[in-house]
């Protein structure tokens, strides 16, 4: 086994507390990191991934991590290889499952692996699937098939496609799904009755069939199956997993869930039963479990303890190093109304003084200088975005940067008073939306082209960040935006259940949670003039 040198293991210990310094030397067995905003989550596992090779005990070949976005596994892969742990593996859930699928396929199937919907194609890596291949054009054709006088816009077709993901995610075939419907009270998209959806999931899986393609849930669909039916592969798999460990572990999906226990070898799932592997670790917050709707739940994190027992280690990293005390209080308390407070663990804040009461809502401008929260009234949207977009102005003509910045909303919809507001103000933006792959590039308003034009402008400033509040989960500023702070935004109004209110509760706590030095929440009375009045969300 290969001993890494580059960094001594005590020095990959320096500078953690000793929460995260018992998590980063306990390195055999299950163990549970629990940890909270800021509390340091991605520093502590890559250091107890790089001490545990540096050390001896884990063969870094056999070591690997998986997390959900690629940008968190870029960051994640970035950190170990300064950390000397060059030959770990990071990857997201999909591509580390595509990879072995890719190698299983070859070795054991044979023959042309299904075309991945939606990428390059295999045999010509520059070029773009075929239209029948794209997800969405596919899915449009299946409702046309199932339904040709049902008339769908891009987005209820995006809905449907959503849906058959959910579906997936969930572990739910396509003849089970009327009585899924019926016994969660859930309603299908689009306006399609369960019996429809079925029709449009069976018809969607004979056209991928006849298409030899696949979608990107049946990457890990295909390899579960292969896993469980073949020794042989889940031979290949395991040997490639020694050290598994999972981040954001309270957004795994059921399939998901699955796989994992496959990697591991446990359960009742396999024929191949030798000897399960007990070497994982997975880490996480249940506060932050913020995409139920595509699957995820927090019940495997919170329940962890019971499957895997005993426990090597079950550690909680408390402490938040991101945010001024004040920001923490706030968090707190949003948490702490929950009829789920158990559940949730209590921020720490790094300075123990408490901090002070958060201001009732006032009619106050927001354009002086902030204490590090406040929350502030206006009597309409517009009202509220061009506010925003003036104490924006103002913090960037004193020095601030824009990219420290950011404007949180629940919806998308909600975003366009703001992108308004900056265009007037002459404030360039970049945007995060819900659904979008990535962050659009920064939008320059036309006074800002303008001023650089004629060279009155010598640069361009830094973006702010417009973003909904799932488009901002994992990232922070300086200085956080929580607009639209009002019942029927947050809790949205089409949270009707107890664990979708709960949901929202939890959306607001992220959106607190970003801000490093000031949080500043604000709502409008009204949408308009002519709308009705708002009150300030429950939740504060």
């Amino acid at each position: 086994m290969r001993i890494m040198t580059q960094i001594p293991s005590d020095e990959l210990l320096a500078g953690l507390d000793d929460a995260q310094q018992r998590a980063a030397t306990c390195l055999d067995g299950p163990v549970r990191i629990l940890a909270v905003a800021g509390a340091g989550k991605t520093r502590t596992i890559t250091r107890r991934i790089a001490y545990g090779c540096a050390t001896g005990k884990w063969n870094p070949h056999r070591t690997v991590a998986v997390t959900f976005t690629d940008k968190a596994a870029q960051e994640m892969q970035s950190r170990l290889r300064k950390l000397g742990a060059t030959e770990v593996t990071a990857a997201t859930f999909h591509s580390l499952a595509l990879s072995q699928l890719g190698h299983v396929w070859r070795d054991l199937v044979g023959g042309d692996m299904p075309i991945l919907m939606g990428a390059p194609s295999s045999h010509d890596p520059a070029s773009q699937n075929p239209e029948a291949l794209n997800p969405l054009a596919l899915v449009a054709d299946v409702i046309n098939g199932v339904s040709p006088a049902h008339s769908t816009s891009p987005r209820e077709v995006q809905d449907v496609l959503s849906e058959i993901a959910w579906t997936k995610s969930e572990l739910i075939p396509p003849e089970d799904y009327p009585a899924v419907c019926a016994q969660m009270s859930r309603i299908p998209p689009a306006a399609l009755d369960p019996e429809q959806m079925q029709a449009i999931l069976l018809r969607y899986e004979q056209e991928k069939s006849e298409h030899h393609a696949m979608d990107f849930d049946d990457i890990l669909l295909i390899l579960c199956h292969l896993i469980e039916t073949s020794d042989e592969a889940a031979m290949m798999t395991r040997d490639t997993i020694g050290w598994l460990t999972v981040d954001e572990y309270q957004d795994v999906s059921p399939l998901e869930h699955r796989l994992v226990d496959l990697w591991l070898g446990v359960g009742n799932r396999s024929k191949s039963m030798t000897s399960a592997n007990r070497n994982i670790c997975v880490v996480g917050d249940p506060a932050q479990t913020i995409y139920s709707f595509a699957g995820a739940t927090s019940w495997y994190l919170l329940n962890f303890g019971r499957e895997f027992a005993p426990l090597s280690a079950d550690i909680r990293l408390e402490t938040d190093y991101r945010s001024v005390p004040v920001i923490v209080d706030c968090a707190n308390r949003v948490l702490e109304r929950s009829p789920q407070a158990r559940n949730y663990v209590r921020l720490r804040p790094t300075n123990m003084k408490t901090s002070a009461a958060l201001p009732a809502a006032t009619t106050t401008s927001c354009a002086h200088a902030d204490p590090g929260l406040r929350f502030v009234r206006f009597d309409t949207d517009d009202q509220e975005a061009r506010a925003v977009a003036r104490k924006i102005a103002g913090l960037m003509a004193i020095g601030e940067s824009g990219d420290e910045i950011a404007v949180l909303t629940r919806t998308n919809a909600q975003l366009i008073p703001f992108r308004a507001a900056m265009e007037e103000a002459g404030i360039p933006y970049r945007m995060r939306r819900d659904g979008d792959v990535g962050t659009e590039k920064p939008t320059v308003p036309r006074s800002i082209r303008e001023a650089i034009r004629r060279g009155s402008v010598s640069s361009l400033p830094a973006p702010v960040t417009l973003s909904t509040v799932h488009a901002a989960k994992g990232l922070e500023w300086n200085i956080v935006f929580v607009c639209g702070a009002s019942d029927g935004l947050i809790p949205y109004s089409a949270a009707a259940e107890d664990e979708q209110i709960e949901e929202e509760r939890r959306l607001l706590y992220v959106a607190v949670t970003r801000g490093r030095r000031q949080v500043l929440l604000s709502y409008a009375l009204r949408k308009d003039e002519a709308s009705p009045l708002r009150h300030p969300s429950r939740f504060l």
